[in-house]
């Protein structure tokens, strides 16, 4: 390690908004992601020094680091020059990693070229990206010689915030998101915020939905916090910021993964409106980003409970009001993806049990409905499709 060793972070708190840390430039703070195994999570800016040095104290034959194009053309020369110096033996591999990607092709030519290469069990992969990416790569360096030893370097807002914080690696179906993969755990994950010098605007508006959404699933609290952020030049925010904001939504997560480390019962709340998000995604091939797509879903869910009796008109609409008047982003569902499409993929959707589909929905802001103490409930399949049917009507009459 170097001699910015990294700052352990208590969690037995909880962590207000506003948590204070010095996010200069090569600090590093790290953390207990409170998952089922536990990897812990080094984050900061411009650190990947740090990641070098403890590369170099972990005993290895080599390192395979997986990417995509534009992110080797970017930046790995500089991890490379940063491993060379640590003495590290490393090779750059690069796979395709859009949404239409995350199939089983993909996965195997990653595998293949794994041990083409000589992927050895002494060997470690690293992936280097977006969700996307590192479901591929995590699936691969579980399935290859039953698990090879791998490391999550997500390198988009959304990854760093949320989709790193899950142990879940999968592809894409024909029929959904997600139907084919399992739970493995990298070492450790490393989230190092200049490396988002890379995304797009929308993809930081993606994150920050998911931070709205663990506001509305457990903390109302943290909502006039999220306001004040939305009030803000979201696209030119400066790294400390930015690396600030990605830790508070970080907070706002463990505060959940703290409660339910097995991720099956009070954290499947997390999973509030993504199963029409996952829909909306897959039949937009990807041009509908995740969070996006789970914002539009979070709408139609709350309609789903107003309907259903529970939260009122003035919380249904404080969603439209956070994610489209605020946040910025377009709630309709494009219509291009019909009612038919997207209850036949909630159809066979990853978490439906014997009992059939059930979803997520919030009896108020900051509490999920949980009869059956999973956290879910069941639907009736005409109130879905009739919620769905008005919901771009719904955006217009609400946002005008």
């Amino acid at each position: 390690m170097t001699s910015n060793a990294a700052i352990k972070v208590d969690f037995s708190a909880k962590a207000p908004a506003h948590t204070q840390h010095d996010f200069a430039p090569g600090k590093m703070i790290s953390f207990n992601t409170y998952l089922r195994p536990a990897p812990t999570y080094y984050y900061g800016n411009d650190i990947i020094e740090e990641l070098a040095a403890m590369l170099h104290g972990i005993e290895h034959d080599k390192i395979f680091f997986v990417t995509n194009a534009v992110l080797k053309d970017f930046y790995w020369n500089e991890i490379a020059a940063a491993f060379a110096r640590n003495c590290l033996v490393s090779e750059c591999i690069t796979i395709d990693d859009a949404e239409k990607d995350k199939r089983f092709a993909n996965l195997e030519r990653l595998c293949e070229t794994l041990v083409e290469k000589f992927v050895t069990k002494g060997s470690i992969i690293i992936g280097f990206g977006g969700g996307c990416l590192t479901n591929i790569v995590g699936l691969a360096s579980g399935l290859i010689f039953r698990g090879i030893r791998y490391i999550e370097i997500p390198t988009t807002f959304m990854s760093v915030t949320d989709s790193c914080l899950s142990n879940k690696q999968a592809v894409n179906g024909r029929y959904g998101k997600n139907q084919y993969g399992m739970y493995y755990a990298p070492m450790f994950i490393f989230g190092d915020t200049r490396f988002l010098k890379t995304e797009s605007l929308s993809g930081r508006k993606s994150a920050i939905a998911e931070g709205i959404k663990n506001a509305l699933i457990n903390d109302a609290s943290l909502l006039p916090y999220y306001e004040d952020v939305l009030d803000t030049d979201l696209d030119n925010m400066k790294p400390r910021t930015l690396t600030e904001l990605g830790y508070n939504i970080i907070c706002s997560k463990q505060e959940i993964l703290r409660k339910d480390p097995s991720e099956k019962l009070f954290a499947m709340a997390l999973e509030y409106g993504h199963t029409f998000g996952h829909a909306i995604e897959f039949f937009s091939g990807g041009s509908v980003p995740h969070g996006i797509a789970v914002a539009k879903g979070m709408c139609v869910a709350a309609e789903i409970s107003n309907r259903l009796g529970f939260m009122s008109r003035e919380e249904v609409n404080m969603h439209y009001h956070m994610f489209g008047d605020s946040l910025r982003i377009d709630l309709k569902i494009p219509e291009s993806i019909s009612v038919d499409d997207i209850m036949d993929t909630i159809l066979a959707d990853n978490k439906k049990t014997a009992k059939g589909v059930k979803y997520v929905v919030l009896e108020k802001i900051g509490a999920c409905l949980n009869p059956d103490g999973d956290f879910q409930i069941c639907v009736d399949t005409d109130l879905v499709r009739s919620v769905l049917r008005d919901h771009n009507a719904s955006v217009d009459a609400i946002l005008g």
